[in-house]
């Protein structure tokens, strides 16, 4: 019985680790996919907690689920993954896309894309994305950035992203992220 428990156990690990999101987030890079990041946030793979969760299910575009900061909370869930995993060929520019909804006319939160190093986690590149740019509040307002990657940015490095309140007063939401490679 304990065999075939821990069998069990093995397997169910190896398909939440390695086929949580069909949707292309986390997945190993093959020459032709550019997909970085696509997440409707209703599966996780490459993204951690924090101590104060910010999954909601209060606001969703798709599916059940969003990722909010604001009133409070300061930080949403962390993507991390290694560079070298998510694409062929080091990016020239990340294509940023996602749909954003606020709830006050401006907003001081963020998404955060940074690369860092793996062992010291010294950053190698940062850009916070403002959340209001042409939202209105109370509606879900499409965000679509290009960022332009350094040269020194390299394979063994950490892609990170991630929601930042910035002093926030009210809710932030975002949903259906997709980042994408530009070489």
């Amino acid at each position: 019985m304990r065999l075939i428990t821990a069998f069990l156990t093995l397997s169910l690990s190896s398909f939440l680790l390695f086929d949580c999101n069909g949707s292309g987030s986390g997945q190993t890079a093959s020459a032709n996919d550019k997909t970085l990041v696509n997440t409707d946030f209703d599966e996780f793979r490459g993204w951690v907690s924090n101590a104060d969760s910010s999954l909601s299910n209060r606001q969703a575009h798709s599916g059940r689920y969003s990722l909010t900061v604001g009133g409070g909370r300061e930080y949403g869930m962390t993507f991390k993954y290694p560079l070298g995993e998510l694409a062929a060929v080091k990016p020239r520019t990340l294509h940023v896309q996602a749909w954003v909804r606020v709830e006050e006319t401006t907003t001081p939160a963020q998404l955060v894309v940074e690369v860092t190093k793996p062992v010291t986690s010294e950053r190698v590149f940062w850009r916070g994305v403002h959340l209001f740019g042409g939202s209105k509040p109370g509606k879900w307002t499409k965000l679509e950035t290009d960022l332009v990657m350094p040269d020194n940015i390299a394979f063994d490095q950490i892609l990170g992203v991630y929601m930042w309140g910035n002093g926030a007063q009210k809710p932030v939401y975002l949903d259906d992220l997709r980042i994408t490679s530009g070489d």
